[in-house]
């Protein structure tokens, strides 16, 4: 009881987020590809030479690891919510009972910033190294969680150490830090070169930036005036304040809106920038602390009302893997249907948005038809999976059109022009390459 009693706000933190997850994140997709790509290391894949992933590998090595204990979607959703308490405490410990106004503010009511994806971890070490550069700690310490920054996504990495590197103003500093990254790195580089997966990272999370950023260029204009205004307000106070290291971090997280300018990507930036003004604003009273939190009660139950027709008529998979799975009825009629048709094959593939779910549910190995975006698939990637599947022989492929703007219908179009069409099934084609 003693330990609940000390530790009840985070415990309800995790309680909190694991329901936004578990119910908001209703037939989100992106949750399912983390999911699998975690699941893919679990079973014993390897990233980039078995599966495609575009960024360092370090978020799905975590997620796995709670995959050995129980390999199911509800174990991924709760290691999720553990990050989230992880990130809690850290602003915390930094901004005292200021915290609970990142609840309500964090997310404008939506939550999509705790579903389960790289950028959140990206965040949760942004915040640390902010905690780090606070308590005037280690600077080998800094390194390494810097290095652990670049193994989780590279791009990002990047930045942040050269943000930081810089904020130090002092060689000595800068040594150190290089010095405590070093051992993460080294790390990786053993790692893909024992895997044989070295040239397949370069292809995919190096070369592959050119086709990633050409074709995901998605820009919110209201994102772009926000991120500016940012962008602004920070360069403004490193002026005013040079030598304060956090106000580089911040800078550098402006970047998680890049390239893709989007309303989901600017969340981690936003999160990060209202830890910088409460920083600077002094104490806040109980009654300001009270209407946060009931501001976030207001914001779960607005949200469970508006979703509340979807709900209705959703239950839970009873898929293999999939506890905790919410999805329409009638789409989870359809796709048992699926399910035991392409179970039953060992030579079949699909290539569709929902392909990632059949095969963790029906235990396929996961390959790079799993995510069919635009910029997932290396330097030229369309032209290399027209190739490969020009190079595969007696195999079934189950296609699935989507309207999406990321969709690589390049390769959706050959499969279906250069096979035979054996059959429908729910909103499948399926077809035979001899």
């Amino acid at each position: 009881m003693s330990f609940i009693k000390k530790n009840y706000k985070y415990i309800l933190v995790f309680i909190f987020f694991f329901l936004c997850i578990l119910l908001f994140g209703y037939n989100n997709t992106d949750n399912i590809w983390n999911y699998g790509m975690a699941h893919a290391i679990r079973i014993g894949e390897i990233p980039y030479k078995d599966f495609n992933i575009i960024t360092t590998p370090l978020y799905p090595f975590i997620m796995s690891l709670f995959l050995l204990i129980w390999d199911q979607y509800i174990m991924f959703l709760i290691a999720q919510s553990l990050i989230g308490v992880i990130c809690y405490y850290l602003i915390d410990k930094m901004v005292g009972n200021k915290s609970i106004m990142i609840i309500p503010f964090a997310g404008f009511g939506l939550f999509y910033l705790f579903f389960p994806n790289y950028n959140f971890l990206v965040m949760l070490f942004i915040l640390l190294l902010m905690y780090l550069e606070k308590e005037n700690k280690n600077d080998y310490l800094i390194g390494l969680v810097l290095g652990l920054l670049v193994l989780t996504k590279h791009t990002m990495g990047a930045v942040i150490v050269l943000c930081s590197l810089i904020s130090t103003f002092k060689f000595k500093k800068m040594g150190k830090r290089i010095v405590g990254m070093i051992g993460p790195g080294l790390l990786f580089l053993i790692y893909l070169l024992i895997t044989g997966s070295f040239n397949s990272f370069i292809n995919l999370s190096v070369m592959g930036l050119f086709d990633f950023g050409g074709h995901n260029n998605y820009k919110s204009i209201f994102i772009i005036v926000l991120s500016i205004l940012i962008l602004i307000y920070t360069l403004w106070n490193i002026k005013k304040d040079y030598k304060n290291p956090l106000t580089y971090y911040l800078l550098g997280s402006i970047f998680f809106v890049y390239p893709i300018v989007d309303f989901f990507h600017f969340h981690y930036l936003w999160v990060l920038f209202l830890i910088y003004i409460l920083l600077k604003i002094k104490d806040v009273n109980k009654q300001f602390y009270l209407a946060c939190i009931l501001l976030s009660v207001f914001f779960i139950g607005f949200n469970i009302y508006i979703n509340y027709p979807i709900y209705k008529n959703s239950s839970f998979s009873n898929l293999p893997h999939f506890t905790g799975y919410l999805h329409d009825k009638e789409f989870l009629s359809e796709i048992k249907s699926v399910y035991r048709d392409y179970k039953e094959k060992d030579n079949a593939y699909m290539f569709a948005f929902t392909n990632m779910f059949y095969d963790i549910a029906s235990d396929h190995d996961i390959t790079y038809f799993d995510i069919p975006l635009y910029g997932n698939f290396g330097y030229k990637g369309i032209d290399t999976m027209i190739n490969k599947v020009k190079d595969m022989h007696d195999v079934y492929f189950y296609v699935e059109y989507h309207p999406n703007i990321q969709y690589c219908h390049e390769i959706y179009d050959y499969i279906r022009e250069n096979s035979e069409l054996k059959y429908q099934i729910s909103s499948f084609e399926v077809y035979y390459k001899e």
